[in-house]
């Protein structure tokens, strides 16, 4: 997408941001720690994850404060401790009221946040979308993710392999109509029908709570004799299908694939407790998007559509470098 060059657009302000950010931005190589730089010849970019203390979104500032380092921008992270649309709301306009030159989200709803990007968007700022776009895709300059339905795809290849190609299989996501579990199911699912021997059960929800998560994989695991994986489909649904197949004692017998990274999930790797996840690269989008904004500063083509790779972790290959390159961050090193 072409886009106008700042200058021509507004003046250059750097965000002056309360300190309530996700990360401790100063130690990710970034250029504040929630008061502004106060230089108003900087580029300011602020991102707001869909919720604080998770270790996906944590990596997406991380990602993002290195890439401003570099380039010499003004970036800050603002987020709710909760995934919760009114709350991101309130973030947003408190930001937008303070005109940053752009805004990096992780939106918490496809639909319900379009009426306070769209306002973003009308005073002038660049509207970045990280890991979900808008369903109007005519807000955001960008929007940054990795292909869920190809993730999907890669999850089902594995646990086919994992089985033989025969049994069925339990799918666990956060909520209905999220548009981000239903590529990551339909990849699924395309792929899982290549092997006629293969069945996908259903999808149940968890509301993404982990224990709820575990609640259904124990019930599964201990009811349907046929059972011979659970695929998850975010963080929490992943570190609750572990506890509930190890609860059911059924742990090597019904197998866990999943999506995401946690300690929890990466100690499971460590003990084979979970069989592989899918892991996205949230450090290359987060500096992905600060890019993108510098590109649209200058008056750069930015593409409408960016991808960003996964790799699938295993117990055999989670420590390798390649896989330690895309393991998410609680802190930013």
């Amino acid at each position: 997408m072409k886009t106008t060059p700042l200058a021509a657009r507004r003046p250059l302000r750097a965000a002056a941001l309360a300190a309530t950010a996700v990360l401790a931005l100063s130690a990710c190589g970034g250029s504040g720690s929630g008061g502004g730089s106060g230089d108003d010849d900087r580029l300011s970019v602020v991102y707001v994850p869909g919720l604080t203390g998770n270790p996906f979104y944590n990596t997406v500032g991380c990602g993002g404060a290195a890439k401003a380092a570099e380039l010499g921008v003004d970036f800050q992270v603002q987020g709710s401790p909760e995934f919760d649309v009114a709350r991101q709301t309130a973030i947003v306009n408190a930001v937008v009221a303070d005109a940053p030159d752009a805004l990096m989200i992780s939106v918490t709803d496809s639909t319900a946040m379009k009426l306070p990007l769209a306002e973003a968007k009308a005073a002038g700022i660049d509207v970045i979308t990280i890991d979900g776009d808008l369903e109007d895709k005519g807000i955001a300059l960008t929007n940054i993710q990795s292909d869920n339905e190809e993730g999907g795809a890669l999850a089902a290849e594995n646990l086919a392999q994992l089985v033989g190609g025969k049994g069925a299989v339990l799918g666990i996501n956060q909520s209905p109509g999220n548009p981000i579990g239903e590529a990551r199911e339909k990849g699924f699912k395309d792929k899982l029908a290549e092997y006629p021997g293969m069945t996908y059960l259903e999808t149940q929800y968890s509301e993404n709570s982990t224990a709820t998560a575990a609640q259904i994989a124990s019930a599964a695991a201990t009811s349907n004799a046929d059972l011979v994986g659970v695929y998850t489909m975010s963080t929490n649904n992943t570190e609750g299908a572990i506890t509930g197949v190890r609860e059911a004692g059924k742990t090597g017998v019904v197998r866990v694939v999943g999506y995401d990274t946690s300690e929890p999930i990466l100690q499971a790797l460590e003990d084979g407790t979970v069989d592989g996840v899918v892991v996205q690269y949230p450090y290359g989008e987060g500096e992905m998007g600060v890019q993108s904004a510098v590109d649209a500063s200058q008056g750069k083509d930015v593409p409408r559509e960016q991808t960003a790779p996964f790799v699938f972790a295993t117990p055999e290959n989670q420590a390798s470098e390649e896989v330690q390159r895309y393991v998410y961050k609680t802190e930013c090193s």
